[in-house]
């Protein structure tokens, strides 16, 4: 199974190309599974671990890992998954984003500040689908072959809602619709007329924590948000600061551009009042010189005479 994973991990386009950023950590897990990292070291997942940016889950047949992600939110990933976390930034600003993949299985996605203030900057990819949100919880699951359900992705929606989308259309599912996209059709996503096979027959362990922690992170989410951002602005170099350093050049710069261009005004008022002097002055010279000539001219003919 070790293989197969990183087997999966190496041959899927768009994997992240380092893995820097703190997605999450885990709070719960029954079962077992494993964590990948880029370079293929497995370990085993545990209560407390850290799951980083590029790294993926996979879980047994049996096994519910529940993470706590950075932005308040919550990802439970359901047994028989594979799962990873493409790239995400949780700093509270228009840099934050969240975009995962499900290759197969189950994940329920709780949202956090993310979702909440940015829905562009969330998304999970399929193969054979992408899902959007707007501030949601909701579950996506993908199946290879048939068990009694059509292979393709399904998503329903607990609260909010989602865009499933792919390249033949979109469908907008809220609470109680069933949304699926089939693996081999070329047909825009479809709702079911019920809900699918497997929803009734898995079994669930640990599902009931996920409503005593999304109440609390939903309580605290905004808390938790601020003090991301004053965490980030206290980092040296951090983007904030960056952000904050160029405002602070662009203002002094343009306080530098209008001293300039005050200055040049003042010069050429100097200039304008220097160049009327001189025609004045030499108006008066002229006239001066007029009124000698003439003077010069008057004597000359007193003393013909």
């Amino acid at each position: 199974m070790r293989n197969f994973i990183i087997f999966m991990m190496l041959s899927v386009v768009g994997h992240a190309a380092c893995a820097a950023e703190i997605f999450g950590k885990v709070d719960a897990i029954s079962g077992n599974a494993d964590v990948v990292d880029q370079s293929g070291k497995s370990t085993v997942v545990s209560v407390g671990l850290n799951i980083y940016e590029g790294q993926t889950i996979a879980s047994g047949s049996e096994g519910e890992v529940h993470i706590v992600t950075e932005d308040g939110g919550i990802i439970a990933v359901r047994p028989n998954t594979l799962f990873r976390v493409d790239a995400y930034k949780a700093e509270g600003n228009d840099n934050d984003k969240m975009f995962m993949s499900l290759l197969k299985g189950t994940i329920r996605s709780i949202t956090g500040w993310v979702g909440k203030y940015n829905n562009a900057a969330y998304r999970i990819t399929t193969p054979t689908a992408t899902i959007g949100i707007r501030g949601t919880d909701h579950e996506t699951t993908v199946i290879d072959s048939a068990n009694g359900d059509a292979a393709g992705t399904y998503d329903n929606v607990n609260e909010g809602a989602t865009v499933l989308k792919t390249p033949h259309g979109s469908a907008d599912v809220v609470p109680g619709k069933f949304a699926f996209a089939a693996k081999d059709g070329a047909a825009a996503p479809a709702f079911l007329p019920q809900a699918p096979r497997f929803l009734a027959l898995r079994r669930l362990r640990i599902e009931e924590r996920i409503v005593q922690r999304k109440s609390v992170l939903k309580a605290r989410l905004e808390q938790m948000r601020e003090e991301r951002m004053q965490r980030v602005r206290s980092i040296p170099g951090s983007h904030l600061k960056r952000v904050e350093g160029e405002r602070s050049n662009a203002h002094e710069h343009e306080a530098a551009v209008r001293r300039q261009q005050l200055r040049q005004r003042r010069l050429e008022r100097g200039r304008q009042q220097q160049i009327r002097h001189e025609r004045l002055q030499k108006n008066d010279n002229s006239e001066e010189e007029k009124h000698r000539h003439f003077e010069r001219k008057h004597n000359a003919v007193q003393k013909r005479d």
